[in-house]
Order: C-alpha cells, then structure tokens, then sequence
C-alpha cells in the first residue's frame, strides 16, 4: 500500500506539471515502472476514469508495459463510456486504424465526435480530414470538415489566451 501511495505521489506531481503520455514515459523510465502500473491498475479497477485512460494508453503504445491492443481497448473503452475524452479520442484512432478491432471509420466519428465536442482538438483536427477527404465511407463534407476546423482554431485561441497570461 505504501508503494502504491508513493507512486501515486510521484505521478500526480509530475501530471501537475505536464499533462501529456511524456510524463508517463518519464516516471516509467525511472524504474518505477511496476509501482506505477500496479497503482493504476488498482485505481482503474476501482472505477478511476483517469487511470483507465492512462492505463489503455500504457498498452496502447507499449509504455512501461507490453503492447496489448486488446486490454487498451478493454480500459479506453470503459473511461469512454464515462465520457472521458482522451479515452473517446483514442477509441476513434483505434477504430480509424484498425488496431485490435475491424477499420470502422463511422465508430471512428462517433468516438471522434464525442471527444470533440468536449473540445479535444486532435479528435476535432481528425474529424475535419475525415470530412474534408471524405474517408472509408464517410460522405465527404466539406462545410462539415470547415466547422470542425474552426472549433480546433477557437481551442488553440483559448491555449494561447491562457498561456500569454
């Protein structure tokens, strides 16, 4: 218990200062690697949002932790359906791309659309390519690819409002 509370310490501080998968990469490089997955796997167990999130990312891309599409999918999934939106973003990539499940790009919009609205500009960026392209199925659209556009364009307005501060 003390080993997961320290790491817990270790990475909330570090998620303070930086809010990216660097900070993960960092702690787990540090040989902390085990400490740090143990005390996400018990708070994604417990229902945390968060730590599903970030431990669906660990498998995902192979942080501290082999790659295993299919647990990233099992986590993302249930922060997902918490209306976490980095889960939901990732969901769509998974979706977009094929990895683990079937190329799906209407579940990719879903995903994507779900993400966004909650202002997540990659998951706005995506959509705007699939519309502007017209993508796996999807009517091209480009007055829908425009719009979101425009809402990446308002949430880079608001990073830079904040950071000139």
């Amino acid at each position: 218990m003390k080993k997961i509370l320290l790491s817990l310490v270790l990475v909330s501080t570090a998620m303070f200062a930086k809010t990216d998968s660097d900070v993960v990469q960092e702690i787990l490089q540090k040989n902390q690697s085990q400490f740090t997955y143990e005390a996400f796997f018990e708070l994604a167990k417990s229902g945390d949002i968060d730590a599903q999130t970030l431990l669906g990312e660990m498998y995902l891309d192979g942080i501290g932790v082999e790659k295993d599409p299919q647990k990233a999918f099992f986590w993302l999934s249930k922060a997902a359906k918490k209306e976490d939106p980095q889960a939901q973003y990732l969901l769509g990539t998974m979706y977009e791309n094929g990895i683990y499940v079937s190329t799906d790009m209407h579940r990719a919009v879903k995903w994507y659309k779900e993400a966004a609205l909650q202002g997540d500009v990659m998951a706005q960026y995506n959509l705007a390519l699939i519309y502007k392209d017209g993508k796996g199925g999807v009517q091209k659209d480009l007055k829908e690819a425009f719009k979101w556009l425009k809402m990446v364009e308002a949430e880079e307005d608001k990073v830079t409002k904040v950071a000139m501060k």
